[in-house]
């Protein structure tokens, strides 16, 4: 049997063999790539929050290379209140060490970790005073999303110092059960400030914010629902309590950037195109890390069902 083509015909076999070529086979090639040195510094991370001990954990940061490091538990952690020096921290496990006093707000914190063999490391923050939430309520159906799937919003009225520069953070608790809790997942993010900082986290700061008080109002995703009597999938709906933290100003910018690097390690090719790297937020000296803090209020426990 003879098959012939013509000049279309064969510019098209041509082609598809291309194709299939560049498709199908592959080189490879070794490369000889040695890592950097990495210089093993200490490690020092602690969230303190007003009314808790101090808590304070220490580590070493090594090379990926490197096998993990044990617990350090031979530091020297000492904590100095507005420059005075406070105490020393116990170890109790873990690479953690914990104070005696209790934090306080409107206070500055600063940590020495001195581990042998390596430079003392230093870290400090300051506690913001917390702002009382003034309303809360709950909106069993804020809206409906691209599933037909109706979603539950928050409005917490809270206080503000216009002329001071603060940081915030909302907390959406749920309370599933009467001994289990859960963290709501905030989303489509209608409120300007919510929207100013560009990120679907409740974290932001009084930049646009321009009264004594100021109301806002979060839609979140309890994360489940229920089909009642076959009438139709609903949104299940939980107890629910905020928290409102006033953050320091290292929280916020640790918090974003964390968001961000988690992103990026996650889903890089659907978040941001490319592959990218993210150097997270650190205060410490002479290490890695992050030393920050907190205060915070909660509202009263509103049962939606009820």
């Amino acid at each position: 049997m003879l098959i012939s083509f013509d000049n279309k015909g064969i510019r098209g076999v041509v082609g598809f063999f291309l194709v299939w070529v560049f498709l199908f086979s592959s080189c490879y090639k070794k490369l000889d790539w040695n890592p950097p040195e990495f210089e093993q510094k200490p490690v020092v991370n602690g969230v303190i929050k007003s009314g808790s001990p101090v808590t304070i954990q220490v580590s070493k940061a090594v090379s990926f290379t490197a096998k993990p490091t044990p617990d350090v538990d031979n530091a020297e952690v000492t904590l100095y209140v507005n420059n005075e020096l406070a105490e020393t921290l116990e170890y109790i496990g873990d690479g953690l060490y914990q104070s005696q006093l209790v934090a306080q707000e409107d206070r500055e914190y600063r940590c020495e970790v001195t581990i042998p063999g390596y430079p003392t490391a230093i870290c400090s923050t300051v506690i913001p005073k917390h702002q009382n939430i003034v309303k809360f309520e709950h909106i069993n159906r804020a809206g409906v999303d691209e599933e037909g799937l109706t979603y539950p919003a928050v409005k917490v009225t809270f206080d503000n110092l216009p002329d001071t520069t603060l940081y915030y953070e909302v907390a959406i608790r749920l309370f599933e059960h009467e001994d289990y809790t859960s963290a709501a997942h905030p989303f489509n993010f209608v409120d300007p400030v919510l929207l100013n900082e560009g990120l679907p986290i409740a974290v932001f700061s009084n930049e646009l914010i321009e009264g004594s008080t100021y109301t806002m109002t979060i839609n979140y995703s309890t994360g489940s629902a229920s089909n009642h009597n076959n009438a139709g999938w609903v949104t299940n709906l939980y107890p629910v309590q905020v928290e409102l933290r006033t953050i320091c100003h290292s929280y916020y910018k640790f918090i974003k950037q964390q968001y961000l690097y988690e992103v990026a390690t996650s889903e890089p090719l659907l978040s941001v195109g490319v592959t990218g790297s993210y150097n997270l937020y650190s205060n410490v000296q002479n290490g890695y890390g992050i030393l920050t803090g907190y205060s915070s209020v909660t509202s009263e426990i509103i049962d939606p069902n009820n």
